[in-house]
């Protein structure tokens, strides 16, 4: 069956206040519109709370983090440890990591008289939906109770099939095509929000924040990007925007020259990119090199330093949307950062956070359940109003999380600022 779903209304829309320009209609297919792009402020930050303190003290065991004694109990991760966008999966398995260590660290979880050591089993998908398949089914195979991943959505979907027909929990820190969770299936949760929110909040920002009223779209035809770019054309009209042009490019294009030019022949104030860092930054340098001019804004597929490295000089202006709130609103960020900085010598790439509080999301179901597979899907499916790093998580019926937080950055000085957050109810 499938689990009935439905958005809510925008609960809170910003967290500070925002200077725009209105447009008027003219001829020639465009919109007159005058594009303010440096009139955003940034998110303000937010002090310590009792969550933080929790996780700095918790970050001083992960220093000693050691297998304790008793039944191993295998918690399975999958995602992107090999190939281009090794990063993001990497940064999610550190995360899941560091959950597990804190635990052990601590003695293990007992339950009902038996003491779990909990152990990661991690297997690459290669954002690939094949590779993530034969990833599910040997992490089935391993007799894993529960799953954090996948990274990206594609690889993502293909998982889910095989983690459902086996009962196993799958909770993705990062996969926002909608898909995921409306394929009926009673195993697959996320921690972030979804495409068909955060491309309608992309909008919003591009024409009543900033004001720009023509909008070109471009996207990589992954069924990330391309779902994600969708959501932006679809919304910018209802926004009283013009989609001037819509271009698609391959995954593995390096030449963009051919869309670029005809999406200049359109003279688009915004051109949104639905896909990842590794074309965004060259999109946005061969875009200047024609003479492109348009304010460049993409989703969290690009809301990385990798972007920022590629395109180089050109990234100043650039924005991203991001699901989850700005580290800076995050209560439990700072210490997190710390132990994550302490173990991998390293910081934080993108959602190891999200991944962290996943992982204890399945630690919270095995101290309530034990290490019954099937219990621990039913105290997930319960989870209600979980406090973690990132934010507070209760489950809607299909598998999403009820509130869903959306920030857009901007580079200046050659990093990522927050400059706006979007809080979505969801039912």
């Amino acid at each position: 069956m499938v689990r009935a779903r439905g958005l809510g209304v925008l609960a809170a829309a910003t967290l500070l206040p925002f200077a725009f320009a209105c447009g008027s209609s003219s001829g020639g297919g465009t919109t007159a519109s005058t594009c303010k792009p440096g009139s955003v402020s940034y998110v303000p930050s937010t002090t310590a709370s009792t969550a933080a303190l929790t996780y700095a003290a918790a970050s001083n065991a992960l220093q000693t983090a050691h297998q304790g004694a008793g039944t191993v109990l295998k918690i399975g991760f999958i995602g992107i440890l090999s190939g281009q966008y090794t990063s993001y999966g990497v940064d999610e398995q550190r995360g899941a990591q560091l959950a597990l260590d804190a635990v052990n660290a601590a003695g293990g979880i007992t339950v009902g008289g038996t003491t779990y050591t909990l152990q990661l089993d991690s297997q690459d998908d290669a954002a690939d939906p094949t590779k993530g398949a034969q990833g599910a089914t040997k992490l089935v195979d391993d007799k894993v109770v529960a799953v954090i991943g996948g990274t990206f959505s594609g690889a993502t979907i293909a998982e889910s099939k095989i983690f459902s027909d086996n009962g196993i929990t799958q909770i993705s820190p990062s996969a926002t095509n909608p898909k995921y969770t409306s394929q009926g299936f009673k195993t697959a949760f996320r921690v972030v929000g979804r495409d068909d929110q955060q491309g309608p909040a992309d909008a919003d920002f591009i024409v009543k924040t900033l004001g720009c009223l023509n909008v070109g779209v471009m996207d990589d035809k992954s069924q990330y990007g391309q779902g994600l770019a969708d959501a932006v054309n679809t919304q910018v009209p209802v926004d009283k925007g013009t989609v001037v042009d819509r271009e698609h490019v391959d995954t593995n294009q390096t030449d963009f020259s051919a869309q670029l030019t005809t999406m200049k022949g359109k003279n688009p104030d915004v051109i949104f990119y639905g896909g990842y860092s590794a074309q965004f930054g060259p999109i946005v340098q061969q875009a200047r090199r024609l003479g492109i001019k348009a304010t460049f804004v993409s989703g969290d597929g690009s809301q990385d330093a990798d972007a920022i490295k590629l395109a180089g000089s050109d990234a100043e202006g650039l924005f991203a949307s991001n699901a989850g709130p700005a580290p800076s609103l995050q209560p439990g960020y700072a210490a997190f950062a710390a132990a994550y900085k302490a173990k991998y010598n390293a910081d934080i790439f993108q959602y190891a956070p999200q991944a962290f509080d996943a992982t204890n999301i399945v630690i919270n179901a095995i101290k309530t359940a034990g290490g019954d597979k099937a219990a621990i899907l039913a105290a997930v499916t319960a989870t209600n109003n979980y406090q973690g790093v990132a934010q507070g998580y209760t489950f809607t019926s299909t598998g999403d999380v009820k509130v869903s937080i959306f920030t857009i950055y901007k580079v200046e000085s050659g990093a990522w600022k927050a400059v706006r957050a979007v809080n979505l109810n969801v039912s």
